[in-house]
């Protein structure tokens, strides 16, 4: 699998995983008003990033509070939310340090939670093989 593309229920947004390349990945956030992108070093944290969407997957129905994930250097990560009514919501972070001008991005993507199980099939045969 070359990238997991997942889809906002709303709009014409996406979040994209691609560019594996041993310890790296690729984060990359699409919107007609955004986008950005990140090379992250994902060391062996995706593992826990598959984790966090196969738990989002099986608690299709909501769960309390928020559930996080973020790179080991800090420059991406996500945050995610859920309501009885079987919506998702993912709150995104992307980060640039280094260099003249740092900047930071915050978008959310809104999902549908009955697409959770195929998107958390699709995150494990990305990261895990």
């Amino acid at each position: 699998m070359n990238e997991v593309a997942i889809k906002s229920a709303d709009t014409a947004a996406k979040l994209i995983f691609s560019n594996i390349e041993g310890d790296y990945f690729t984060a990359s956030f699409e919107s007609p008003e955004l986008r950005t992108s990140r090379r992250v070093w994902g060391y062996t944290d995706c593992e826990f990033l598959v984790n966090l969407f196969e738990y989002m997957a099986k608690e299709w129905k909501g769960w309390e509070g928020e559930q996080t994930w973020t790179s080991i250097e800090g420059e991406f990560g996500l945050s995610c939310s859920s309501d009885r009514q079987g919506h998702v919501r993912i709150k995104l972070f992307f980060v640039q340090f280094e260099g003249m001008e740092p900047w930071k991005a915050e978008p959310t993507l809104n999902l549908e939670a009955g697409l959770m199980d195929e998107i958390a099939k699709n995150m494990h045969k990305f990261f895990l093989g």
